[in-house]
């Protein structure tokens, strides 16, 4: 399993270079076009966050995997939900209460909350006898559980974020072993919600109308953002203009996070696009693999599995707003864009990943 280990921080580390290089490299086209605006600046950050989240990464690695699964319902997920809470009646930002702000640091608390729902859904469907499984309790249950951290994060509004955790449970649905009947009746019950919610105005007006431009653009209409990111992929051919020596991405919104990904291609072409593609690809194949050989508790295969799965989720839509193939989401490119919550959370997933799977190595050593 050492190789293994050694592989999925090779893919881990790519990751995060290609996040540092390209935030620097991107942030000077911020710069150019923003006064106040230092790349420097936004690269410091994002170290900070960096070693915030090794930090966070060491101590759930010093707790071991059982105690997390342990504290998942008494702590883990009460605190979550009284930290959501807490965000709605912090100051608004751009109409939004997503973050609390520690001076010039905010944390984005609905990112932590995807890590307890992985870790709730984990422990449910790791205790569940796959004999007794019916719609009760591979459905109903798992989305009782999972609605506090969701409408929540939905209120503040966050409507991305609030997909991207319906992923979650269905992710996690599919892996505790529900029923290909009992999805298609809850895929049909999320699609009567969906039209309830837009008759019902819940749907915010600038969601509505990202999805109308994203439509559009399927018609043949232009969508400046998409056509900026796709005019700076396709400029880089194979081998890219060259670091910093991108032109595309001064006209590209929020280049070092929503669309750095356009950067990179623009810069690094195909090849760097490649060589990211495929550490996301490495990534969820390596933990998969070391979920399901060496990991005996179904909790922890069901967290490692679903980990990797949620990384390889949000990599694809972020990739994919890119390449214009689904409407702008505002999702991040996980251990990539920037975003100093986004960062942590995912090193912290990755600590309590590596808390799992030392835990069973010192139970063979035992």
């Amino acid at each position: 399993m050492k190789s293994q280990i050694i592989i999925l921080s090779v893919f881990v580390s790519i990751m995060l270079a290609m996040g540092f290089v390209f935030i620097y490299s991107a942030g000077l086209s911020m710069e150019a076009r923003l006064i106040g605006f230092y790349a420097s600046e936004y690269l410091q950050r994002q170290l900070i966050s960096f070693f915030i989240g090794l930090l966070l990464a060491s101590i759930a690695i010093f707790m071991g995997g059982r105690t997390h699964f342990r504290l998942s319902f008494p702590f883990y997920y009460p605190a979550i939900i009284s930290l959501l809470v807490f965000v709605l009646f912090s100051q608004s930002r751009g109409g939004s209460h997503r973050w609390i702000e520690f001076g010039n640091f905010t944390i984005q608390v609905s990112e932590f909350a995807k890590l307890v729902l992985l870790l709730i859904l984990a422990v449910h469907f790791g205790k569940l006898n796959r004999e007794k499984s019916n719609f009760w309790n591979t459905i109903i249950l798992p989305i009782l559980l999972s609605a506090p951290i969701i409408g929540l994060t939905f209120i503040e509004p966050d409507l991305s974020t609030s997909i991207i955790m319906l992923s979650i449970v269905l992710i996690m649905m599919i892996l505790g072993g529900v029923k290909p009947a009992h999805l298609i009746v809850l895929f049909l019950v999320v699609i009567l919600l969906g039209f309830i919610m837009l008759k019902a105005d819940l749907i915010k007006p600038y969601q509505l109308e990202r999805l109308s431009e994203f439509f559009s653009s399927l018609r043949g209409q232009g969508h400046e953002q998409v056509s900026y990111s796709l005019m700076a992929i396709s400029s880089g051919d194979l081998f890219g203009r060259g670091l910093g020596m991108g032109v595309v991405k001064y006209y590209l919104p929020v280049s070092y996070s929503d669309f750095i990904f356009a950067t990179i291609g623009e810069e690094w072409g195909i090849i760097g696009m490649f060589l990211l593609m495929f550490s996301y690809v490495g990534f969820v194949m390596v933990l998969s693999q070391i979920a399901l050989r060496y990991i005996k508790n179904t909790e922890g295969k069901l967290f490692v599995i679903g980990f990797a799965f949620y990384v390889f989720l949000q990599a694809s839509v972020n990739i994919g707003v890119n390449l214009g193939l689904f409407p702008p989401t505002g999702v991040t490119l996980p251990f990539v864009s920037y975003g100093g919550s986004s960062l942590m959370s995912l090193i912290l997933g990755l600590g309590v990943v590596f808390s799992i799977i030392l835990e069973k190595e010192e139970e063979d050593i035992g």
